[in-house]
């Protein structure tokens, strides 16, 4: 499964597409996040605005990136966040743990990347 990557500088963009649960999505997000920490890339963000939905699977999933990148010394945000997600990270108290940024030139901006 392919996940769109896209570098702003040294900010690294992953845009997946559909629901996040277990499954292909999850495990395919969750190795490339691994495999660009693994090529010094710490600054990342997930960009969810084609993802509609997150079930607990997936919250795990998007937990785990988040402790790797931490422990890699990096940064990990989540951009593209709709209501529906973000009303289940609130129900979670995990709105308090995720960066969470409804446009994705924020995010970026935030973290040091460039838009052009």
């Amino acid at each position: 499964m392919h996940i769109p990557v896209t570098a702003y500088g040294s900010v690294m963009v992953i845009t997946p597409a559909g629901p996040l649960y277990e499954g292909r999505t999850a495990e395919a997000l969750y190795e490339l996040v691994r495999d660009l920490l693994s090529d010094g890339d710490t600054v990342i963000i997930i960009d969810l605005v084609k993802v509609p939905w997150v079930r607990s699977s997936g919250i795990g999933t998007l937990m785990g990136c988040r402790t790797d990148c931490l422990k890699a010394g990096g940064s990990f945000a989540l951009a593209g966040v709709n209501e529906r997600i973000l009303e289940l990270l609130s129900s979670l108290q995990l709105d308090k743990v995720f960066n969470c940024f409804k446009a994705l030139d924020e995010a970026v901006i935030a973290y040091g990347g460039t838009i052009e």
